[in-house]
């Protein structure tokens, strides 16, 4: 059987995968200041194509760190990194296009969508620079984003439940005046809170401002202690005038509240963004459906493009450290037991996950499949779609049409809002080149997968009774 070329989207540039493990040595350099012997480490790793080397290279150029500070230079380090589906690069590639720094050429529709890939990714500083897109709007004439709060809501959400203070400021914003969202004053006061209790002065100066003057939210007490909060940690304009008002609150508070509220200020300091969300409302177990940032188009977008699994590896327990060091050593084992784990606990997408790293990251296409294929039978619709496409392009497996096209099937009979227009593509091109018989076996498989199914599903219902 020939080949069937579904889609253009996996551009592999086959490189040789680094054995030296001197990624960490140049991250370590780079944390203790010791920027000649972490440009040395990264240089090094760059040379074979290490994705993460470029990307911290990019960092350092961007940042002026042991060489003189070039946007320029730094652009063409996260652009390679991101070539090799290096997904923190996206996040200040889309910052740059997207403002025109240094001198590079604004491009509004690639910062977009280098912005939605980081946002989606788990990048909270992405997801807040959407935010001020939809909030603000872009540009002008044919190409130019139109303001739209649902958009600018969802996107501060996701930024604000990975606890970014700017994102939780002006998600409260939205609330206090209803811009995309139901008025609701008691969530204005829990996300300024949040974000005014992680030191943003913006956030601790409105709040102060509302628990004082607004008649729906007026708290002089809570007044007072966030003006003596700005008042101790700013010694400028800011700090001289929240004395003043300070002061003038604590001549009207009783002797009681004016105790406790100092005694309050006495005890405060600035929390971390991870502690300013309650556990059970971060995002490393779920994500919420918000329009514009995970709905279908956006996703389709994403996945047509590249096809990188647009979520967070965390939630499977794989950091970007177990990556970057799985690439750099070439040693899976850890990530090997890490996504097993996880699998066996019923997370059948951290196989597909996987795959997706071993075929994007360390261009192993046999260890890919072997992932996928256990995601896909586990029911994962995405590793279903994947693994279709590797039996008919013929890729670290024998060409065969019949199995790509029980896959296909299998995928459009899900109906996944993402997917199915992919899958209806694919059905179309292998109908127009397998053979009759290719497909009849193809329909044959998928009726003996269903009926294993079945008779799997009344094995765990007796297991179930007993």
């Amino acid at each position: 059987m020939k080949k069937i070329i579904l889609s253009v989207l996996l551009c592999s540039t086959m490189i040789t995968i680094p054995v030296q493990a001197g990624l960490l040595d140049g991250k370590l350099s780079l944390q203790y200041e010791q920027y000649q012997n972490a440009l040395n480490e990264f240089n090094a790793l760059a040379e074979q194509g290490n994705a993460a080397a470029l990307y911290y290279l990019g960092y350092m150029h961007q940042k002026g760190l042991g060489v003189p500070k070039n946007v320029a230079t730094a652009y063409n380090y996260y652009k390679q990194a991101d070539a090799l589906f290096y997904l923190p690069a996206a996040a200040p590639l889309g910052h740059m296009l997207l403002h025109g720094e240094g001198g590079i050429a604004k491009s509004p529709d690639q910062a977009i969508a280098l912005l939605k890939k980081a946002a989606l990714s788990g990048d909270d500083v992405a997801a807040y620079d959407l935010g001020l897109v939809y909030q603000k709007g872009l540009g002008s004439g044919v190409n130019a984003i139109e303001v739209n709060y649902n958009y600018a809501y969802g996107y501060f959400l996701l930024s604000a439940l990975r606890g970014n203070k700017q994102a939780q400021y002006q998600l409260s914003k939205m609330f206090l005046v209803g811009r995309g969202v139901p008025q609701d004053y008691q969530k204005t006061i829990t996300w300024m809170t949040r974000s005014a209790h992680q030191g943003y002065v913006r956030a601790q100066l409105e709040l102060a401002s509302l628990r004082e003057n607004d008649p729906r939210l007026k708290n002089p007490g809570e007044a007072y202690a966030w003006y003596s909060i700005l008042a101790a940690y700013n010694s400028d304009a800011v700090g001289t005038k929240a004395v003043e008002k300070r002061n003038e609150l604590g001549n009207t508070l009783q002797k009681n509240v004016l105790s406790q509220q100092q005694a309050n200020v006495r005890k405060w300091k600035p929390i971390s963004a991870a502690a300013s969300v309650p556990e059970e409302e971060r995002l490393e177990t779920s994500i919420p459906q918000i329009t514009g940032f995970n709905d279908p188009n956006t996703l389709q977008h994403i996945l047509s493009k590249d096809g990188v699994l647009p979520q967070d590896g965390q939630k499977f327990g794989i950091s970007q450290e177990m990556l970057d060091m799985a690439e750099t050593t070439g040693d899976l084992v850890q990530l090997n037991m890490q996504v097993d784990k996880v699998m066996k606990k019923g997370q059948k997408r951290a196989g597909a996950y996987y795959g997706d790293f071993l075929q994007k990251r360390m261009h192993d296409d046999k260890e890919a499949f072997k992932w996928y294929k256990r995601s896909a039978e586990a029911g994962d619709t995405y590793a279903q779609y994947q693994l279709a496409k590797f039996y008919c392009e013929g890729r670290s497996v024998d060409p065969d049409a019949s199995e790509c096209y029980a896959w296909l099937l299998t995928v459009q009979s899900a109906q996944d809002p993402i997917l199915n227009g992919l899958a209806q593509q694919a059905l179309a091109t292998v109908r127009s080149i397998a053979t009759p018989l290719e497909l009849e076996r193809g329909e044959a498989k998928l009726k003996g997968r269903d009926k294993k199914s079945e008779a799997e599903q009344k094995t765990d219902q007796i297991f179930d009774f007993l």
